[in-house]
């Protein structure tokens, strides 16, 4: 039963994580924060405003005045994450390119792991004013609990990928090897903080106990941020995470990262091991994707696409994503379509063979 477990999980995260390399203040659950303009931005959305309509960005069917009023973004967790930080940028960008009137309203829907805001986005008008944060890591909730649920692959059309991002495991011990081995000799006793135990985080850690015997208590927290502040303040033993999420603070010497979770180092942690390297047979990486309900107007859709992934090429963007080491790999919604199909079908196929808890 053991090796049949051990089997299943490993099997799991090989479908969910090799096809991801190719190609988280508290807020309610109704709470809105807008981005600001600059007075640069504002200036650059007067002179480009009287062009707007025959942007060569706008696709035929979308109408002239859209957007007429802030468009929604549900995000599953607390601010302060890297992804919040990025979409900020890019709508701040592609509202001063279009000369947009209107811009992005950031709705912060905590609970539940994600799942309260991606049923929200799910049930959300379809009319391209409310689009919201759809990683793959979402996949998993969707096929555990699809009776409970009402997101899932099929439930949004997708706009972009923003990034994908390599898994990081930090801790005061010396190296990944320490922490499992201090799992082991204390169980239940190392606090590991994730934001979901049946996401991602909280499988790779899974993959960790099956693999060594170790036994990690891990807690889910509504946001990065809650989780960086108890490490760093010494509530939390270690937390598994994601590069992306930790380079500000390990460039302030806050943190130490003991591993990361592709099959190569991260470009921006070179001498930090992965977790492979460091001995184990775990792979963890994160494709972070934006998205709209179903039945989404395709000329609209077309338009959020076109204009966030010019935002993200534009030479403003694209130094300030130096300056935060921001891990982008900008794909098409096509593009997370069929790679999130990918992963789903093959959920569903080991959910059919061997359900997982």
């Amino acid at each position: 039963m053991f090796n049949k477990k051990v089997l299943v999980i490993t099997a799991l995260l090989l479908v969910i994580f090799m096809t991801l390399v190719a190609c988280s203040s508290q807020q309610t659950d109704t709470g809105t924060e807008p981005v600001e303009s600059t007075e640069e931005g504002k200036a650059d959305e007067e002179v480009a405003e009287e062009g707007k309509s025959t942007s060569s960005l706008r696709p035929e069917g979308v109408p002239e005045d859209f957007p007429n009023k802030e468009i929604t973004y549900i995000y599953p967790f607390g601010p302060g994450s890297i992804q919040d930080a990025y979409i900020r940028i890019l709508f701040e960008k592609a509202k001063e390119m279009e000369g947009w009137k209107h811009g992005l309203v950031i709705n912060y829907m905590e609970g539940a792991s994600g799942k309260i805001a991606w049923n929200a986005l799910a049930n959300a008008q379809p009319d391209g004013y409310t689009i919201g944060f759809t990683p793959s890591a979402m996949l998993v909730p969707s096929v555990a609990e699809a009776d409970e649920v009402d997101f899932g692959y099929d439930k949004y059309d997708y706009v972009f990928n923003m990034m994908s991002d390599p898994g990081a495991i930090d801790s005061e011990y010396e190296t990944l090897q320490d922490l499992v081995e201090a799992a082991k000799q204390n169980p239940g006793k190392i606090t590991v903080g994730v934001t979901s135990t049946v996401g991602q985080e909280g499988l790779t850690m899974a993959m960790l106990e099956m693999e060594t015997g170790a036994d990690f208590n891990v807690v889910a927290f509504e946001s990065e941020a809650e989780i960086m502040a108890g490490v760093i303040g010494g509530h939390l033993d270690a937390f598994c995470l994601n590069v992306g999420d930790t380079m500000t603070f390990v460039e302030n010497n806050q943190i130490k990262v003991l591993a990361t979770g592709d099959d190569e180092r991260s470009q921006f942690l070179p001498d930090v091991p992965t977790y492979k390297e460091s001995g184990y047979n775990v792979r963890q990486v994160n494709m972070r994707a934006v998205g709209g309900p179903k039945g989404m107007p395709e000329p609209i859709r077309q338009y959020l696409e076109n204009v966030l992934i010019a935002a993200s090429q534009h030479p403003d963007v694209i130094k300030q994503v130096e300056e935060l080491k921001i891990p982008v790999d900008t794909l098409t919604g096509e593009e997370v379509k069929e790679r999130f199909g990918e992963i789903y079908q093959s959920l569903l196929d080991l959910w059919e063979v061997s359900p997982w808890q």
